[in-house]
Order: C-alpha cells, then sequence, then structure tokens
C-alpha cells in the first residue's frame, strides 16, 4: 500500500514519477513471481496484468500534459436567486430508532394475525368435486387465492392421498 500511495503522491506531485512508475511495477509483479511457479503461464499472464495498474495510472494522471490551446473564459453577470426559505418538517421523527413497534413481528411469544394453514388432502378432494372433477393447479390457486404453484401442490397432495 505505500508504494501505491507512493505512486499517487509522485504522479501528482510531478517528482520521481519515473522511479515511483518502476518501483510500483517491479513490487506488483514481484508479488506475482514469489506466489507462484516460474513455469506456469499463468503466473506470467498474471504479472502482466499487475503491472496494467501502475502504468494506467501513471497515464490517466499525467499532468504535464496540457491542451494546445487555452479557452478563453466569459465572465457573465447573473442575477441573484432569491432566498430559499428551509422546508417545514413534515412529520416528527421517534426521540429514538428503532422504534418499540419495529421489533414486534419478531417476538417470538406474538403468533402471527392471520396464519395460513394449508387444506388437508379430503378439502381438496371435496373443492376438486365441486369444481368438476377434471381441475388444473391453476384453478385450485384461484379457488384458494394462492400462487398457482401452491395449487399444483395442493393438487398433488390430492392424489398422493387418493
Amino acid at each position: 500500500m505505500a508504494i501505491d500511495l507512493y505512486l499517487v503522491w509522485a504522479v501528482r506531485s510531478r517528482r520521481d514519477v519515473a522511479l515511483a512508475v518502476l518501483v510500483s511495477v517491479a513490487a506488483n509483479v514481484a508479488g506475482v513471481l514469489t506466489a507462484e511457479s516460474l513455469a506456469s503461464v499463468d503466473t506470467w499472464v498474471s504479472a502482466g496484468l499487475h503491472a496494467v495498474f501502475p502504468l494506467t495510472l501513471w497515464r490517466m494522471h499525467r499532468p504535464w500534459v496540457t491542451a494546445e490551446t487555452a479557452v478563453p473564459v466569459e465572465l457573465v453577470t447573473v442575477d441573484p436567486a432569491p432566498a430559499i426559505a428551509p422546508p417545514a418538517p413534515a412529520e416528527t421523527l421517534p426521540d429514538r430508532w428503532p422504534d418499540t413497534d419495529l421489533w414486534q413481528d419478531f417476538n417470538e411469544g406474538v403468533p402471527d394475525t392471520d396464519p395460513v394453514t394449508p387444506p388437508s388432502a379430503a378439502d381438496v378432494r371435496t373443492v376438486i368435486a365441486e369444481l368438476g372433477g377434471q381441475v388444473t393447479g391453476a384453478q385450485l390457486a384461484a379457488h384458494y387465492g394462492v400462487s398457482d404453484r401452491t395449487g399444483r401442490r395442493y393438487l398433488s397432495l390430492a392424489s398422493e392421498a387418493a
């Protein structure tokens, strides 16, 4: 990290740039070469990729490269904008966060307000008989007000128990 910070300092201050880039490239490549087998192609590809960061940083932040021509700056006078009043608070915030009611759903002793109990196989067979005998999971889902997947589960539950 110290070498990378040295590289950033050198590029921004325009001092020791070549040395900082070379040290950073050498450190990054040496780190890869010491960690892996030198006979592996992956090692050399990885070493090349680790050399890209310092070179890219140097290339992106070359402060000595300037535009060929300077663009003239024109000053424009602007009327001052009217003062803007801060908005009034829309609601009062609680004294502490999180509110105590935020955690009420996670209390183990409190039962759900609307527990859903799946129907029994006998109930599903009764509904199938009421709907005409040949039903699909989608029809059962529409009847019970559940998803199509749950309707298919109810249909397989009725056919397994039969």
